[in-house]
């Protein structure tokens, strides 16, 4: 599901990180630039069908965060400036490894809650609690009083493990590129 725009990797992070900053409309043009050196916002919106108006409060969402930037040229015919588009690959790389960092510290955190935690949880109201909030109920469901059960988190810390060691190696090989 990769697709390659002038040697940048367009891929999942890439979606993610834009469709977080300037929506699905966002992301569309940030593909459109992708595809092409530099467009005027009249081009950016012919080609992804997407109103002028909204075109120019995106590409200023994305100016905004450095994702984008233009060069301004005059009209010989008009006299009047015209913006010229690019996307900032290299900041846009960075903005995605950094995305992905924070996920992948909010992971560790989770994955260390996980391991130095016991669980406990209710079969019936599906209520998960670790073994100090369980103590303090007294084993016993907040909701329907009924006894707590014993609850195994090996699936969750196995999927937290997986999930870190992927982002730790796409993080590696972002810095060896």
């Amino acid at each position: 599901m990769y697709e390659y725009y002038e040697e940048f990797e367009i891929d999942e992070s890439f979606i993610a990180v834009i469709q977080e900053i300037a929506g699905e409309d966002g992301v569309a043009v940030a593909l459109v630039l992708a595809d092409n050196p530099e467009l005027t916002d009249e081009q950016i919106a012919e080609k992804t069908g997407i109103k002028l108006n909204n075109v120019r409060k995106i590409l200023y969402t994305l100016f905004d965060n450095q994702l984008v930037s233009y060069r301004r040229v005059r009209d010989k015919s008009t006299g009047w400036f015209v913006y010229l588009w690019r996307l900032n690959r290299e900041n846009l790389e960075s903005l995605v490894n950094l995305k992905k960092q924070l996920v992948l510290e909010k992971l560790r955190m989770r994955l260390e809650f996980e391991k130095k935690h016991m669980f406990f949880y209710c079969p019936k109201d599906k209520i998960r609690l670790t073994f100090e909030d369980a103590v303090e109920l007294e084993f016993k469901c907040p909701q329907c009083n009924q006894p707590l059960q014993p609850y195994d988190n090996t699936p969750i810390v196995s999927f937290l493990e997986k999930r870190v060691k992927m982002l730790e190696e796409e993080l590696q090989k972002s810095k060896k590129s």
